[in-house]
């Protein structure tokens, strides 16, 4: 069956969908084609992709990985106060329709506090936390809400401690709060004491929710509150008496597709820009018809709900997602609106770019992500036309696409929210700037025009390139970028958080961002090195930097003063490698440009290169390089001042 067929039109049905899976996996080709699972599952609603994962159970993950190393694998480990195994076909078909490799176990019902016990079991341990868990420590058959309170605490104490012992090694802990149902509350037949039960354990949730606000490194906490209140029965009374089974089919289903929304942000692969159609979509109305003064955008019901996705969508901006337009229009009307209509709340400053013509989206979609120097697998489209949407799936699939109904513009602002596209576990001040430097680059791109030389062009655009020694501030940005960039990653070498801050206590270990800036301003922190000591060898463990300051001759410059530094401090040597990706052609001889010869090849795939340090190469001359880096800890020195 040719998956690739199935996307054209809207949504797959369910049996198309399954049968599509089913084919695969008879196949015995669910380790090659493990991508082409998000495609199929693109529009799937919960039900449809918690069936699609029951036909992964017996999927060959570590395979699955070694042939589309770029997808990570994650091992996902399910716990909680009852039985949780129902949860591990929703939450397997969730990551494989996130493009991720995860295997996903089940723990013993109820036994949460052994798993917890245990840390380094899997790399995320998801905790699905009810109100069982809380009455379970009420010593009494007839209870009080003081009862119940003090049980709360206890079971906040010993979970915050559990949750210090798991993450100290570096793992990730998801829990979830516990709805409280009317079979608790209404027990309590005083009005007045039904509400305080009810404070106390709004408290409690609340307390479960500081933890994952940073309280505690490594753990994040999901609100089951919103998943309940927006799904079917939350709760069937008989699952919970028979099987342990805390919650229903429906919040289940929410809850796996919200988990695998939040492992996909630990592994770094938020989108970037959010690219917009407008008739239909950002306003109501067609602008070739009606013209600017007969557009929906504030008032009546309409208009209202225009407004609010443009609000939205603002807001979504603030935080650092890029926002464009890509629309069948006349440039100039479109311009005009985007200006100067009174009643628009994301005016024309506030799109990195506008891509506005009379050709097929399919073909246009693309120009957003070659003008603002992104990849296409950043953009997440939104379009009302289910002919254009379709024919993005089929010809695109690395573009995300959300379908907006003209005819209810109402649910646009939840379409948009639906899938997170754009969820990060942490927004960076560097993340808020982002739209501010795609917009000066148009800036940049006016003042090339003026020079008839590159080179000229570089000199006077007065770049300096900075090596800094990183702080606690800086985890964050140093994981999203090992995380995030494809073109230039010599090694692909992907880390979390915990993974950085382990390579920032190494005292074997320099880690060196590059900070740029120039006449226009500051790009930010684009790049990282990960470099290792032993003995008198420096090897380099990956570089990685933005695309989007490739052409300066940075790469060149920063490659240089490493070597300067490595040699300055007695090293005689420095190893590097290149392991080739599907999207990191352009850097394939980087090394050997800059001086470095072929080591032996191995055989696992890694290309290895040596410079001996006797000829270092030469200076960028219209780049001033700034470096702010440490000596390198004596061997033996593990002091903590040191680190």
């Amino acid at each position: 069956m040719d998956t690739h067929r199935l996307r054209v039109g809207g949504n797959v049905s369910a049996d198309t969908a399954l049968d599509a899976v089913r084919a695969i996996r008879d196949a015995g080709e669910l380790a090659a084609r493990w991508p082409e699972l998000s495609t199929i599952l693109a529009t799937a609603d919960v039900e449809l992709t918690g069936r699609a994962g029951a036909l992964l159970a017996a999927a060959d993950h570590d395979a699955a990985h070694r042939a589309n190393p770029e997808l990570p694998l994650v091992d996902v480990l399910l716990t909680g106060s009852g039985t949780v195994s129902p949860l591990v076909p929703r939450l397997a078909g969730e990551l494989a329709r996130q493009q991720v490799v995860g295997r996903v176990t089940a723990g013993d019902p109820g036994g949460y506090a052994l798993a917890l016990a245990a840390p380094g079991a899997a790399d995320v341990t998801l905790c699905l936390l009810d109100a069982s868990a809380v009455f379970d420590r009420v010593p009494h058959t007839v209870w009080t809400v003081d009862d119940v309170s003090v049980a709360c605490d206890e079971l906040l104490a010993h979970l915050s401690a559990l949750a210090r012992s798991y993450t100290a090694g570096g793992g990730v802990l998801v829990l979830t709060t516990a709805p409280l149902w009317p079979l608790w509350a209404d027990q309590i037949l005083d009005l007045r004491e039904r509400a305080r039960l009810g404070a106390v354990w709004r408290r409690f949730n609340a307390a479960l929710l500081e933890l994952g606000t940073g309280a505690i490194e490594g753990v994040h906490v999901v609100d089951l509150d919103p998943i309940a209140a927006t799904t079917g029965p939350a709760r069937d009374p008989r699952l919970e008496i028979y099987a342990h089974v805390a919650y229903g089919d429906a919040l289940l289903g929410a809850l796996a597709r919200r988990v695998a929304h939040l492992v996909r942000a630990l592994r770094g692969r938020p989108r970037k820009c959010l690219v917009l159609d407008l008739d239909g979509t950002l306003w109501g109305g067609t602008l070739a018809e009606s013209g600017g003064s007969g557009l929906d955008m504030a008032e009546g019901f309409r208009g209202e709900s225009h407004r609010r996705f443009q609000r939205v969508a603002a807001q979504l901006g603030s935080q650092g997602v890029l926002l464009a337009v890509c629309s069948k229009n006349d440039p100039a009307e479109v311009d005009e609106v985007l200006r100067d209509h009174p009643d628009l709340l994301v005016r024309r400053d506030d799109f990195v770019t506008v891509v506005a013509d009379w050709a097929p989206k399919v073909d246009t979609v693309g120009q957003v992500a070659e003008r603002i120097g992104i990849g296409s697998d950043s953009l997440v489209f939104v379009d009302d036309s289910a002919t254009e949407t379709g024919l993005v799936r089929l010809k695109r699939p690395e573009i995300a696409v959300i379908d907006v109904d003209a005819r209810e513009p109402a649910t646009h602002a939840d379409r948009l929210l639906a899938e997170g596209w754009f969820d990060s576990t942490a927004i960076t001040e560097e993340d808020r700037a982002r739209a501010g430097r795609y917009r000066t680059e148009g800036r940049r791109a006016e003042f090339r025009a003026g020079f008839s030389s590159l080179t000229d062009y570089l000199k006077e655009l007065d770049t300096t390139l900075t090596l800094f020694a990183p702080g606690p501030g800086d985890v964050h940005r140093l994981a999203q970028l090992t995380q995030r960039t494809n073109q230039f990653n010599l090694t692909t070498l992907r880390l979390d958080e915990a993974a950085v801050r382990a390579a920032l206590a190494d005292p074997a270990v320099l880690v060196s961002p590059v900070r740029v800036g120039d006449r226009f301003g500051e790009h930010g922190v684009i790049g990282a090195a990960f470099l290792r000591r032993t003995g008198t060898r420096v090897e380099i463990d990956n570089l990685v930097m933005s695309c989007r300051v490739l052409g300066r001759g940075i790469e060149s410059a920063w490659l240089r003063e490493l070597l300067r530094w490595a040699a300055a401090h007695d090293a005689t040597e420095v190893t590097a490698g290149y392991r080739p990706s599907p999207r990191n052609g352009r850097v394939a001889t980087l090394y050997p440009d800059h001086g470095f010869t072929p080591l032996p090849d191995r055989g696992d795939g890694l290309h290895r290169y040596h410079h001996d340090l006797t000829t270092l190469p030469s200076a960028v001359e219209h780049l001033t390089v700034v470096s702010e880096l440490p000596a390198p800890v004596p061997v033996g020195a593990h002091t903590e001042e040191n680190r």
